[in-house]
């Protein structure tokens, strides 16, 4: 049975591109680079908020893919770092999934995650490139890359139910919040219903009368 987690934040804001966020080091924050995230015992991932969930590390690990981010790339730094590079990926231009470069698969087709996608000697990349047709190709120098790349997990690649199944652990329902009710308000000049927020924005728009407590 496996006893380490990670912990998701899976409040809306959390996500960070495609990835899923887990608690990382030291209650450093959030983050979607597993290398940086945060392993629990059992005891420590039960014990959290409702908007945390847990994840089996080994089933979590199992399912990741290798992932590039945009915004932590670029042509200048890469070929002054590596201006001999012997081997390079194609990116295809102007395309992202969220944040992450979209690379060529060796069968012609493109994906997200790295560890699928091509890698191409230099004496070839012409011969590549020319398979796009018109829509041309990025070529990455293949250590940059891979220098800047991250392990991470899509949420299409995993299911908690079956990350669960059989563990004794079960998820905590996030409570959910009162809606306040406003009631009905009647215009102190001509007894007309006015809304609630609308009597701070217009007097009574049939007698003139400020509602404004």
């Amino acid at each position: 049975m496996d006893d380490l987690f990670y912990l998701q934040d899976s409040r809306s804001h959390a996500y960070v591109g495609d990835g899923l966020s887990f608690w990382g080091f030291g209650g450093s924050g959030y983050v979607t680079d597993l290398s940086k995230a945060q392993v629990f015992t059992r005891d420590g991932a039960c014990d959290h908020r409702d908007t945390d969930i847990p994840w089996p590390n080994s089933y979590v690990d199992a399912r990741a893919r290798v992932g590039v981010d945009c915004q932590n790339v670029t042509m200048s730094e890469a070929l002054d770092q590596h201006p001999d590079a012997g081997e390079f990926y194609i990116q295809k231009p102007q395309c992202w999934s969220d944040n992450n470069l979209i690379r060529l698969c060796e069968d012609g087709v493109f994906t997200s995650d790295l560890s699928k996608a091509v890698v191409v000697p230099r004496a070839h990349t012409v011969t590549w490139i020319g398979k796009l047709g018109q829509s041309g190709a990025v070529v990455w120098p293949w250590p940059y890359i891979d220098t800047h790349s991250r392990h991470l997990v899509e949420p299409g690649d995993v299911n908690i139910r079956g990350a669960l199944r059989g563990m004794g652990i079960e998820l905590v329902k996030p409570r959910k919040l009162r809606k306040t009710c406003k009631r009905p308000l009647n215009c102190h000049g001509c007894g007309r219903f006015i809304s609630w927020d609308g009597r701070f924005l217009n007097d009574c728009q049939n007698c003139g009368a400020n509602n404004c407590p």
